[in-house]
């Protein structure tokens, strides 16, 4: 996968099904990266992925997403908000820790999808749930 870096957006290509650290890396740590575009192709989000990306002000999660894994969207301290599909089958332990901005939950949060580990959202302040799209 060869992602494309233009100004200060990170593109993921079409195609790419799963995306983790090793991936964008070095990309991303080198440049001043504030927008991450990701493909709707895109099932996993693996482990750790953007952790600690603190230049990112923008990142979306695309609705074929499948499984989000532990501590991907840790310490983004300048994303305002992060839209999260309640069509997201398994949710890892700390997958959104100490996310400083809202996180926007599409699902009933009496019915959290089962995969959904229950500390998902540890430390973050500022979730709300929003009707399933």
């Amino acid at each position: 996968m060869e992602c494309i870096l233009k100004n200060q957006t990170l593109i993921v290509p079409e195609g790419t099904v799963r995306i983790g650290f090793r991936d964008i890396c070095e990309i991303v740590h080198g440049n001043p990266v504030e927008e991450i575009l990701l493909p709707q192709t895109l099932e996993v989000i693996e482990d750790g992925t953007f952790f600690d990306f603190t230049e990112i002000e923008t990142i979306n999660i695309p609705a074929n997403v499948k499984e989000i894994g532990s501590r991907a969207f840790w310490g983004l301290d300048r994303v305002k908000e992060l839209f999260l599909p309640g069509t997201v089958e398994m949710v890892k332990k700390h997958a959104f820790c100490n996310l400083k901005g809202r996180l926007v939950i599409a699902c009933d949060p009496q019915n959290l999808p089962t995969g959904w580990d229950a500390e998902f959202a540890a430390n973050v302040k500022k979730v709300c749930f929003t009707a399933q799209e």
